[in-house]
């Protein structure tokens, strides 16, 4: 099999700017089944940004040159079919119907709104249209206003709340998409947005003693009272907001080596089965809550190696080549050339039985740092 990065160059970007890609509607696809036919299933916003992150990306590097036309039509398809305009404010419905565009999802979901900001980073490095970059501010402008607790801080999941309880996954991909636009756009105010996140990871989200982030919490940052979420963070999350921190650190000048060597350290000392495949749910005692792997977490772990790597690990790039192998081993070109397994069982079997264009974003993010440092 080709290497990791020429996998994701040669052959997946191809299939799902193919398969994955509805040019009459000028969509991506949600998902393939596993003959690599487009499933007929809502669509989501979320999707279509990771997408458009992709392929923006994908052309920026100069790995896959129509990817900038793709990724163009889609984000005019994006502000067509779920993105409500008005005054100084811009919100994203989160479905809609795949053949007559109706909206299914009206709901606002703060995990939507940071992949539209990340999108809309990487789709103006390529293009340097500045309405993008106005489209992020109206957009940001909702996320303040009605998305951030303005209590006890952080966002919402969702507007209207199905719950009151909050999640660490939307800050993290909150703060990934504000350190994206402090790239595309320095001094533009994102490095302070992404400052308030970094304070609420250290304030909030974690067990300093313990080395843990948590993922579940009460509105207001207490332990959750469900027994099933209290304590449990993904190793998956600890590599992720590990490099997360060093792109933060590279660009603040905030020192998190830290918080960074104890989470990669959790991670690696619980989060990994006799496999060196990476379990779902960890307890913050080191038990294992869920035994199976998605495909994700070892994209993260990549992202993770990469930093260390870049910081003199000795061993850091061996455990990218680890992770890249696994992933190849177990998740892609499964069930066809350029697909993969999201989810598999403790045993090896597939625990779903489509391939998610969701997934794309991890793989390729993975991809571009594993270049980086030659793997």
């Amino acid at each position: 099999m080709k290497s990791f990065v020429n996998w994701n160059r040669d052959v997946a970007l191809p299939v799902w700017a193919t398969r994955g890609f509805d040019p009459a509607a000028s969509r991506f696809v949600e998902r393939l089944d596993r003959s690599g036919r487009p499933l007929s299933v809502p669509h989501r916003a979320m999707v279509q940004a990771r997408q458009i992150y992709v392929y923006a990306h994908a052309a920026e590097l100069g790995w896959y040159a129509p990817g900038a036309t793709l990724a163009d039509a889609a984000m005019t398809a994006l502000r067509r079919d779920f993105c409500d305009e008005a005054g100084d404010m811009a919100s994203i419905a989160f479905s809609i119907d795949p053949h007559t565009g109706r909206r299914i999802s009206e709901v606002r979901d703060s995990y939507t709104h940071a992949f539209i900001l990340f999108a809309i980073a990487y789709l103006y490095r390529l293009t340097r249209d500045p309405a993008l970059i106005g489209l992020a501010e109206r957009i940001a402008t909702f996320v303040m206003r009605d998305m951030v607790d303005p209590h006890h801080g952080g966002v919402v999941d969702a507007v209207p709340a199905a719950s009151t309880a909050k999640r660490q996954n939307p800050q993290m991909h909150l703060l990934e998409a504000y350190l994206a636009l402090e790239e595309a756009v320095p001094g533009g105010g994102w490095l302070e947005q992404a400052d308030i996140l970094v304070a609420l990871f250290y304030d909030r989200l974690t067990i300093a003693d313990q080395g843990v982030l948590l993922e579940h919490f009460t509105h207001d940052w207490r332990t959750h009272p469900d027994p099933t979420m209290r304590g449990v963070f993904e190793p998956g999350h600890h590599y992720e907001w590990a490099w997360l921190l060093d792109r933060h650190q590279r660009l603040s000048g905030h020192d998190h080596t830290q918080w960074r060597a104890m989470l990669h350290g959790k991670a690696a000392q619980y989060g990994h089965a006799p496999s060196g495949l990476i379990y779902d749910e960890v307890n913050a005692d080191g038990q294992v809550a869920k035994r199976s792997h998605r495909l994700w977490p070892h994209t993260e772990a990549i992202k993770a190696a990469a930093v260390r790597h870049r910081d003199g690990d000795g061993e850091a790039f061996e455990d990218a080549r680890r992770m890249a192998a696994l992933l190849s081993a177990h998740f892609l070109d499964t069930p066809f050339a350029g697909g993969w397994t999201d989810q598999i069982s403790p045993t090896g079997e597939p625990l779903v039985d489509y391939v998610p264009a969701s997934s794309f974003y991890h793989l390729f993010l993975a991809a571009t740092e594993a270049d980086q440092i030659g793997l």
